[in-house]
């Protein structure tokens, strides 16, 4: 069986457990979709078609900038926003991060996106080898012509990835700390400047522009996630598909029933609601975590509030993390552990 019809065969199968639950999000990741080829992404499409309730308002397809990304049939398919992991468009710190693509084919793939679509974005890593405050803000001002939103993570890096390989063979360094968040301020005003608002602490979008699905996952709502290493959250429980593709297409799947499965506790769901919550501009709504749990939340975090107070914002029902202090969330989130 090939990856695609396993893939379709968890979707339907999915589809036959939790049908009935409406969709109006869907997004296509993991940065290559387009290597599947159009046959297998119209096959998937079908197999979301036939076996959900389908009232889309937003269709992400995530693609990278050397992938030969056949925009045409994405558009005909449904797919109403895309998704370019740029990453830079410097050269020099595409060759650092072992990226494929180089700056110039990095402008030419936004600007056919931004030809097939109103709906564009563009990944920025920052903290990369060789980055500099200037390289990263201009990257940003190079893509601003082409987007509605942007995305701007600073780099975490896991064992077993050719870069950490490298640093620790020596062969270059990562920006300092403080460099980095250098390069963040220099790039949220950039955007600022150019009508961008921050939604969530690493995204930023033109009024209207938001990620509706990435929304869902800040908000800690459901979802189902289909494909190899892929995720979902469904009432008190998350699902995890192996990575591994072979396992993945032997049957080890969340449609199946037989994706590794954990429990989330009541406290574990309370605390993800308020960090998860904190790293948006939105914020959280004590009323709302107060009534769904049963308790008053400013008693119950009281001490919490007065340690914070200063770093947080108080509008009604809704707390949030004052502008200048959003870098600081996960140290506000674990007062709240």
């Amino acid at each position: 069986m090939s990856y695609s019809d396993a893939l379709c065969e968890e979707i339907r199968e999915g589809g036959r457990r939790y049908g009935e639950k409406p969709i109006d999000t869907v997004y296509v990741g993991g940065g290559t979709p387009a290597l599947a080829g159009e046959r297998a992404l119209e096959k998937i499409v079908r197999a979301l078609d036939e076996s959900f309730r389908l009232d889309i308002e937003e269709f992400t397809v995530e693609l990278n900038p050397d992938d030969d990304n056949p925009y045409g049939t994405l558009k005909d398919l449904g797919a109403n926003r895309i998704s370019i992991g740029v990453q830079s468009t410097s050269d020099e710190v595409l060759r650092a991060a072992a990226r494929r693509h180089d700056a110039s084919s990095a402008i030419r793939e936004l600007g056919k996106a931004d030809k097939f679509f109103d709906n564009v974005s563009a990944d920025i890593m920052l903290g990369l080898p060789y980055q500099t405050v200037s390289s990263a803000t201009e990257s940003v001002l190079n893509v601003i012509p082409y987007v509605k939103h942007v995305s701007a993570y600073m780099l975490k890096l896991s064992e077993g990835v050719p870069m950490t390989a490298a640093l620790k063979r020596g062969e270059y360094t990562l920006p300092d700390e403080d460099s980095v968040v250098d390069m963040y301020n220099a790039v949220y005003a950039e955007l600022a400047a150019h009508g961008f608002a921050r939604y969530e602490i690493s995204n930023f979008a033109l009024p209207g522009y938001e990620s509706k699905h990435n929304l869902k996952y800040w908000r800690r709502e459901e979802y189902l996630g289909f494909g190899a290493a892929a995720h979902s959250q469904i009432g008190d429980s998350r699902y995890a598909n192996p990575a591994s593709v072979a396992d993945y297409v032997a049957g080890k799947r969340f449609g199946f029933g037989s994706a590794e499965r954990e429990r989330v506790s009541r406290e574990e769901e309370i605390f993800e609601y308020i960090m998860l919550g904190l790293r948006t501009a939105e914020g959280i709504d004590v009323a709302a975590i107060g009534k769904r749990f049963g308790f008053d939340f400013c008693e119950r975090y009281s001490a919490a509030l007065a340690r914070l107070d200063g770093l947080l914002v108080r509008d009604g029902d809704r707390l949030r993390i004052a502008d200048d202090k959003l870098l600081l969330e996960s140290a506000v989130a674990l007062e709240f552990m």
